[in-house]
């Protein structure tokens, strides 16, 4: 189906952008990253739009590592994440999400920020920014706020983003004593939407966990984290059990549904599974490690 038409306009920076943001927030507008959920929206006449701006040019493109943060821009594709060593050396949960996005072609246009701002609960973005404490920039002509992630979304394909504002950069702190992993299962390896996604991390205080996050997506309105879960974990030395108790105390906090890709019930037992599984993996990339040996010698 062709596109209605619309006014085009690409700003040449970020200023530029903020700008016709702006002139336009009370039009019948929309912005424009990688365009791979919008542009299939626009053919099936699920948004029409009057104006598209483009925000390629806008110098959001960026993935910069400051001594205790990183930041990324809203831009940079998840090719690029995937790709970038700090990213994988540094945020290994991160480029996790990202190697798995799509295809190859999907990739390689998808972008970080357009991937939250669409705000599918199957999003693979958010479970593994949503575990490592990231915030969000927000940035209209008039106000520049930082806000956490997990106050970010509000229902399917709906954020806190005012008219006129838009996500800018994705803020992630770096810690050395926090480490995490992200896992998905669709109906195929790749090329499909996540039936459930997951992501999980811990820090330890000696042989015990002193923090403990942990995030799913696809079941439930929006991608959660299961809070319950996480105090459970706290101040307990790790066993091979504890990680499984912990799993299915996060399988209590989730309302997934069923659709013809998964039923309910399938949903809420491979996030057991998943997250189970995150947690293994996350013990594996601890650093000095915690004591695999209570866990049956590593990761299962």
């Amino acid at each position: 189906m062709l596109l209605n038409t619309f006014e085009y306009l690409k700003p040449t920076n970020l200023s530029n952008a903020l700008e016709v943001l702006d002139d336009l927030k009370d039009k019948n507008m929309q912005v424009l990253a990688g365009g791979t959920d919008l542009i299939p929206w626009m053919r099936a006449r699920v948004k029409e739009v009057d104006h598209l701006v483009d925000l390629a040019d806008a110098g959001l493109n960026h993935i910069v590592f400051d001594h205790d943060q990183a930041r990324i821009g809203a831009t940079v594709t998840f090719a690029e994440i995937f790709a970038d060593p700090e990213v994988r050396l540094k945020l290994p949960a991160i480029a996790e999400a990202a190697g798995v996005v799509g295809a190859v072609q999907t990739r390689n246009l998808a972008t970080l920020g357009g991937n939250l701002c669409s705000a599918i609960p199957s999003s693979d973005g958010a479970p593994a920014l949503l575990v490592l404490g990231a915030s969000l920039r927000l940035q209209s002509k008039n106000n520049d706020r930082l806000v956490p992630i997990e106050q970010f979304f509000l229902g399917p394909r709906r954020t806190v983003l005012q008219p006129g504002e838009v996500l800018t950069e994705i803020v992630v702190p770096l810690r050395e004593d926090f480490t995490a992993s992200f896992l998905r299962q669709g109906r195929r390896k790749a090329l499909t939407l996540s039936i459930v996604n997951s992501a999980a991390g811990f820090a330890m205080d000696g042989q015990k966990i002193s923090e403990a996050r942990i995030a799913l997506g696809a079941v439930a309105p929006i991608p959660l984290r299961a809070t319950k879960a996480e105090q459970f974990l706290l101040g307990k030395k790790i066993t091979s059990e504890l990680f499984a108790e912990a799993a299915a105390v996060a399988a209590t906090e989730i309302s997934p549904i069923s659709d013809l890709r998964a039923s309910a019930d399938y949903r809420r037992k491979i996030s057991m599974v998943l997250v189970r599984r995150a947690l293994e993996n996350a013990l594996a990339r601890q650093k000095p490690k915690a004591d695999a040996q209570t866990v049956g010698g590593g990761v299962r």
